[in-house]
């Protein structure tokens, strides 16, 4: 299959150019913003972290995702791809602190390092690879037009954040620019849309006093990472289970947005490919963050609408970013500084990168023959998941633990919803052989 972009770099490509080195990395640096940004809002804000806890939490953030980028970059499923909190068990630690309390909460960390070891033993002998089995065009375009909806939402809210004044459209703004650089922009320009909006996002928010340098100045200048943080003590049963069923449809995440991201740059994923990425996942991801006492991560979806909006998919590029952030993380005000990032910046970046990853999932879609089977599979599945999304906590309070953790992520829902309706309700009947 041939590349469906017209991409200024492509994977296996070398830079041709110290500029090309400096500008395009710094482009994958300033991106990976927005993960931290994800493991403070979550779970720094909702486990309420502050002072020395906080500046080590925070520390750890930055470094395992620089981390796990490099790894699964170069070893893994090797595309340029930014991996960042995982936000399906960063909720499950969130509702183990309304279920169990603080310290029961901070158990999850010790029993999501456990889950890591059944996910990398499970991607190591290939059983996890059987969702290949059942993974459609009909789920992957499900799949990517959930991600757009989602961060669309989700970047309309946070260019909202500050209510209906001058940083909302501001936001806006940003977000618009984000697109016109990438089509109507020219040359290198076209190329480096995050990068601009990031710089001149926050450029406008400190001119204008609307910046907080609080998360910035209570963090000390050297930080290093400890292991344990929170205790070394044996997690309840319950919340090993939980863990392990979490960060296995986290591996269904990442099978998801790793699949999406190849079909987006015409790569076929190979299964030694994939089993690498699932076992870096469980052992690295999950197991070395939950040790270190943070959430796990995965590589994020956004990754296909950042593919499409800059045209750069070399994973050179993305390794020197990491290894600038694992640089960083020893640095205590540098992730207070990326965790800083003011909303309506964050919501510009996400409007720029949904519109590019609708458009995918469409595109996807419209490659298929779709008939009112196809409609009616896909129409259901995404407008039935996207509604789940939306009902209001009180409702997943009452249901099982583990149910609203799954369905209440859009993402993870769409996926098993497809897969159970073409696979079981709607299955296509095998042709019949032909008689002689």
């Amino acid at each position: 299959m041939g590349n469906s972009l017209e991409l200024v770099y492509d994977l296996d490509e070398k830079p041709r150019s110290i500029r090309d080195v400096a500008l395009y990395s710094l482009q994958w640096v300033v991106t990976m913003f927005y993960c931290v940004v994800w493991g403070y809002a979550i779970v720094g804000i909702g486990l309420g972290f502050t002072g020395e806890v906080l500046a080590s939490y925070m520390a750890t953030v930055v470094l395992m995702i620089g981390a796990s980028t490099f790894i699964q970059t170069y070893l893994g499923h090797r595309f340029a791809m930014v991996s960042g909190p995982n936000v399906i068990p960063s909720l499950a630690i969130i509702a183990a602190l309304g279920i169990g309390g603080r310290e029961y909460a901070l158990m999850s960390f010790n029993a999501q390092a456990i889950a890591g070891i059944v996910v990398a033993v499970l991607g190591a002998i290939g059983a996890i690879g059987y969702i290949s089995r059942v993974w459609s065009p009909l789920v992957l375009g499900s799949m990517v037009m959930m991600v757009g909806m989602s961060i669309s939402g989700l970047g309309v809210s946070m260019i909202a954040s500050y209510g209906p004044g001058w940083p909302f459209f501001v936001g806006l703004g940003l977000s618009l620019i984000a697109g016109l650089v990438s089509i109507k922009g020219k040359g290198i320009i076209s190329t480096i849309p995050t990068l601009i909006v990031i710089v001149a996002g926050y450029l406008i928010f400190i001119v204008s006093g609307q910046f907080d340098w609080g998360v910035i100045t209570q963090l000390p200048l050297i930080t290093i990472p400890k292991l344990f943080p929170f205790g070394a003590g044996m997690p309840p049963l319950d919340l090993i289970f939980t863990m392990v069923v979490v960060n296995l449809m986290a591996a269904l995440n990442l099978y998801g947005n790793v699949t999406g991201w190849g079909s987006i740059v015409g790569r076929t994923i190979e299964e030694g490919q994939m089993r690498r990425s699932f076992t870096i996942l469980g052992v690295v991801e999950t197991t070395v963050a939950g040790l270190l006492g943070v959430p796990g991560l995965v590589a994020y979806g956004e990754n296909l609408g950042i593919i499409t909006l800059t045209r750069v998919a070399s994973r050179s590029f993305l390794l020197y970013g990491s290894a600038i952030f694992i640089i960083a993380s020893f640095f205590g005000p540098m992730g207070g500084f990326m965790a800083a990032m003011p909303d309506p910046v964050a919501g510009a970046i996400l409007i720029g990168i949904a519109s590019t990853v609708i458009g995918t999932a469409a595109d996807i879609w419209h490659s298929q023959d779709f008939g009112r089977r196809e409609i009616l599979v896909t129409g259901f599945s995404v407008f039935l998941s996207f509604g789940l999304s939306m009902l209001p906590q009180s409702f997943w309070d009452q249901t099982p633990r583990l149910a609203a953790t799954v369905f209440s992520n859009p993402v993870i829902a769409v996926i098993i919803i497809v897969i159970v309706m073409e696979q079981i309700f709607f299955r296509k009947k095998a042709p019949e052989k032909q008689k002689p």
